[in-house]
């Protein structure tokens, strides 16, 4: 891993075709930009984890019952909360 201190208007490059450029920074954290060909993938890393989860569940056989029990009961949890 390479650790690294930039400043706000200083970046970095990714191989030749990916760059990151700081466009903020305070203690809270930093705001970056990245310029990436539109071929590769740019996601924040909870996104991809949100990814794998939903795909995890799309791969699973639920009965049509199932799916039509579940998706009722979410239904009146919603309308019983008004």
């Amino acid at each position: 891993m390479l650790i690294l201190r930039r400043k706000a208007g200083e970046g970095l490059l990714i191989g030749s075709d990916i760059k990151v450029t700081v466009v903020a920074a305070d203690e809270g954290g930093a705001r970056l930009a990245i310029e990436a060909p539109k071929e590769i993938p740019v996601l924040r890393e909870e996104l991809l984890s949100a990814m794998d989860v939903n795909r995890a569940a799309a791969e699973e056989q639920s009965k049509p019952e199932e799916l039509v029990k579940a998706l009722f009961s979410g239904k009146q949890q919603e309308n019983s909360g008004k």
